[in-house]
Formats: C-alpha cells, sequence, structure tokens
C-alpha cells in the first residue's frame, strides 16, 4: 500500500501533471460558484487550459471534447451578457428586484418577473384566506391590508410584504386573513409554476427565499410594536 502511494504521489505531483491538476481545479471551484458570471468565467479557463494540456499531451480527442466545452460556455456567456444589458424593468418591476433578488443577474430577473402577473384589486377585497392554502403566491406593490386570525386583528400588510409565503414553502394553510383596506397592487406567482421554475435556478431560489425571511422578521417586528 505504501509503495502505490509512493507510486501514485510521485505522478501525481509531476511537473507536466501541474496544468492539468490546475484545470480540473478551477472546474470544480466553478461548480461552486452561485454567481452564474463566475461559474461561466472559470469554465471557460478550464476548459481553455484542459485544452491546451490535452494538446500537450497529443491526445486529440480530449482536446476536441475540452474546446467543445469551452466554445459551448463563451456562448452562453455572451448570450447572458447581452441579456443583461437588455435588461430593462418599469419602477414597480424595479422595485420587486431590488427588494426580493438585488443581487441576481438581470436576465434571470427578467424570466422570473415574467412568471408572475400584475393585478389591482380595491377596498374589502380578501388577498388571503385562514385556513385555505393560497394557490398564489403575492409581492405587494402599493396600498395595504388589515390581517386577521380567528377574527381578530394582529398586524397589517403593505409595500414591500409578501403574502402566502408561509404556505409556499410549507404547504400548510394560511394562519390568517388578510382584507383591502386601501387598493392594492402586487405581483402573483402561482405556486406550482415558481416551484418548477426556482427548481431549476437555484441561485433564485436562495435569493427569494432569503427575501421571505427578512419579510417575515420585518412583519413580526411590526406585529409586536403595533401590540405594544
Amino acid at each position: 500500500m505504501t509503495e502505490y502511494l509512493a507510486e501514485f504521489w510521485l505522478d501525481f505531483s509531476k511537473s507536466e501533471n501541474m496544468i492539468g491538476h490546475l484545470a480540473y481545479a478551477l472546474l470544480i471551484t466553478s461548480m461552486m460558484m452561485r454567481n452564474i458570471n463566475w461559474l461561466r468565467a472559470l469554465a471557460i479557463m478550464a476548459g481553455s487550459i484542459s485544452a491546451v494540456y490535452y494538446w500537450t499531451l497529443d491526445d486529440k480527442v480530449s482536446m476536441f471534447w475540452e474546446t467543445l466545452f469551452t466554445l459551448v460556455n463563451i456562448a452562453q456567456f455572451m448570450i447572458l451578457q447581452i441579456e443583461n444589458r437588455r435588461g430593462i424593468f418599469n419602477e414597480d418591476e424595479d422595485y420587486f428586484i431590488k427588494t426580493c433578488i438585488p443581487n441576481i443577474e438581470r436576465s434571470y430577473a427578467r424570466r422570473l418577473v415574467k412568471l408572475g402577473a400584475w393585478t389591482e384589486v380595491q377596498d374589502e377585497t380578501i388577498l388571503v384566506f385562514e385556513d385555505k392554502v393560497p394557490d398564489k403566491l403575492k409581492f405587494i406593490i402599493s396600498g395595504s391590508a388589515d390581517v386577521f386570525r380567528n377574527g381578530k386583528l394582529i398586524g397589517k400588510v403593505g409595500r414591500g410584504d409578501f403574502l402566502g409565503e408561509i404556505s409556499y414553502l410549507t404547504g400548510e394553510k394560511a394562519t390568517a386573513t388578510a382584507v383591502v383596506t386601501q387598493p392594492v397592487r402586487y405581483l402573483a406567482f402561482g405556486q406550482e409554476r415558481l416551484k418548477n421554475y426556482l427548481a431549476k435556478n437555484a441561485e433564485v431560489r436562495y435569493a427569494l427565499e432569503a427575501s421571505f425571511n427578512r419579510n417575515l422578521a420585518d412583519k413580526l417586528v411590526k406585529s409586536n410594536s403595533n401590540s405594544a
């Protein structure tokens, strides 16, 4: 065993293998990136170095595939940059993005916004029913609503607040009813459609769920202030 490990280390540490080690280290690092730009950039570097490495070994088949891998990532990186530059949002969309997913690439943010539907409702409209599972996740852009539990007023929600986020995360019934007191404009996401999208885009999911946590904390502080 000791002899095997010694031979392995001898081969592993050869100077001519250092380029290959660097390429794989960059590739592994790229897989750890949550930012898609860094992921693509490191993958391009890894693929380029690997192609050179296999060229030095006269391994034409591996060099071909590493070159193709690099070219695909370059193309995807360029498409992403073009989409980011085209990312123009109106005031409401921009507020949602800055509030909920501020560090997400604009191309991904645009796709998320397009999943939602803008809706306006008037006073006394019920946004969420107690003891029922909401079919949509709502983000309030303007207006306000009172929140009741068992008929008792327990708080208020307004601009920048989510409705139905706990049910979205847990699948459980809503614990309170929200009734509009001032005309509300909100962005609504169908739960299944949103979950399917976020399952394929982990970075967006992490950012959105982090915004749920911040908003829950804010609503708890407001509720405690109102009851004090």
